[in-house]
C-alpha cells in the first residue's frame, strides 16, 4: 500500500501494531485521498494500477536518493571553511605554493656561482635535473656543451609531439619553473593573496579549473611565441588579477574585487615588461593569462549580453 500512495505522490509509511497494518500519511492534505485509495486497494489489489504502482515507487524512491547524494556532494560545511585551518579554506592554493617552492630547491645547482641579477640568485639552474626538465611544456631534444658547461636545448614547438608522446602535464607544468629568488617570491605573494580570496568564496574545484585553464592556455601561447625555455606562476597569477577584477565588476556580491589602484599596478606591471624594463620576461603568457581569466570571471555577463542580443535580433527580424 505504501507504494501506490507513494506513486501517487503521497508518501506514507506502513506499521504494525498487533495484527494490525496502520498506515502514517506523511502530509495530512492526502489524509481524505490516501483513504479512498485504501478503500479502492482492499475491493480489488490485484489491479493493473496497483501493480505497476510498486515500479513507479522504485523509480521515484531512486531519484529521491540521487537527489540526496547531489545534495550532500554539494554541501559546504560553513563551520569548517570559516575555521581559518589552511587545509580546510584554501588548500590548492597552500599546495600550489609548496610545490613551487619544492621544485626551485630541488632544481636548483646550488654550487654553482649565483651570481646577482635583477631576479636576484638564479634558482632552477640544474641543467641536469631531471625533474626540472619534466616540467618544461615541451621535453628538451638533447643537451648542448658551452664553455664546459651542458646545457639543455629544445626543437622548435610542436604540441603534437607532447600529446603523441602522453605527456599532457607539460601543458600546465611550467608554472612551477622559477629562474630567480624575486622571480618565485613575486609570484609566490600574488598568488597566495588572490588564490586564497577566490579558493576560500568560490570553492577549491572552481579555482582548481581556472588554475589549470589559464596555465594550459597561457603556456601554449608563449611557447607558439618564444619557444618552449620558459616558466613560472605569472600567467596564472595575471589570470587570477583577470578573473577577480571581472568578478568585481559583474558579481560584486561575491566580495571578490580589486582596488582600482592594484588594477593600474598590474596593467602598468604588464605593459612594463612588454617594454623590456626587466629583461627576458614571458610576456605572452601574462597578457594571454589576463584576458583568459578576464572571460572566465566575465563569461555569465557575456552570456547575458549575447542571449539579450540574440533575441533582440530576432526579434527585430520578425517584426
Amino acid at each position: 500500500m505504501a507504494s501506490v500512495l507513494l506513486a501517487r505522490s503521497m508518501p506514507a509509511t506502513v506499521e504494525t501494531e498487533g495484527d494490525a497494518w496502520v498506515v502514517w500519511i506523511q502530509n495530512d492534505d492526502d489524509r481524505e485521498a490516501a483513504r479512498e485509495l485504501l478503500t479502492e486497494f482492499q475491493r480489488n489489489p490485484d489491479a493493473p494500477e496497483f501493480a505497476a504502482a510498486e515500479q513507479t515507487a522504485k523509480q521515484k524512491a531512486a531519484i529521491a536518493q540521487q537527489e540526496a547524494k547531489t545534495r550532500q556532494r554539494l554541501q559546504v560545511n560553513i563551520r569548517d571553511r570559516w575555521s581559518g585551518v589552511w587545509y580546510q579554506c584554501y588548500p590548492a592554493t597552500m599546495i600550489l605554493i609548496a610545490i613551487s617552492i619544492v621544485i626551485a630547491v630541488v632544481s636548483t645547482d646550488w654550487g654553482a656561482g649565483q651570481s646577482g641579477g635583477l631576479f636576484g640568485p638564479k634558482t632552477g639552474n640544474d641543467e641536469t635535473s631531471t625533474i626540472r626538465n619534466l616540467l618544461f611544456i615541451q621535453a628538451p631534444s638533447g643537451y648542448q656543451s658551452v664553455n664546459g658547461k651542458e646545457y639543455v636545448v629544445f626543437g622548435p614547438p610542436d604540441l603534437l609531439a607532447t600529446l603523441k608522446s602522453g605527456q599532457v602535464w607539460r601543458f600546465f607544468t611550467p608554472i612551477f619553473l622559477h629562474f630567480g629568488i624575486l622571480h618565485i617570491l613575486f609570484n609566490m605573494l600574488w598568488l597566495r593573496d588572490l588564490g586564497k580570496s577566490i579558493e576560500f568564496v568560490r570553492g577549491t574545484r572552481r579555482f582548481l579549473i581556472l588554475v589549470l585553464t589559464c596555465a594550459a592556455a597561457s603556456n601554449i601561447a608563449q611557447l607558439y611565441s618564444n619557444g618552449p625555455r620558459f616558466g613560472g606562476m605569472s600567467g596564472v597569477v595575471f589570470g587570477l588579477i583577470g578573473y577577480v577584477w571581472m568578478k568585481g565588476k559583474t558579481q560584486p556580491q561575491l566580495g571578490l574585487s580589486l582596488m582600482p589602484n592594484q588594477v593600474v599596478y598590474a596593467i602598468l606591471w604588464m605593459l612594463l615588461c612588454i617594454g623590456g624594463a626587466f629583461g627576458s620576461i614571458a610576456n605572452t603568457a601574462h597578457v594571454v593569462g589576463m584576458v583568459v581569466g578576464m572571460l572566465i570571471g566575465a563569461r555569465q555577463e557575456i552570456w547575458k549580453k549575447a542571449v539579450t542580443a540574440i533575441r533582440h535580433f530576432g526579434g527585430g527580424a520578425d517584426s
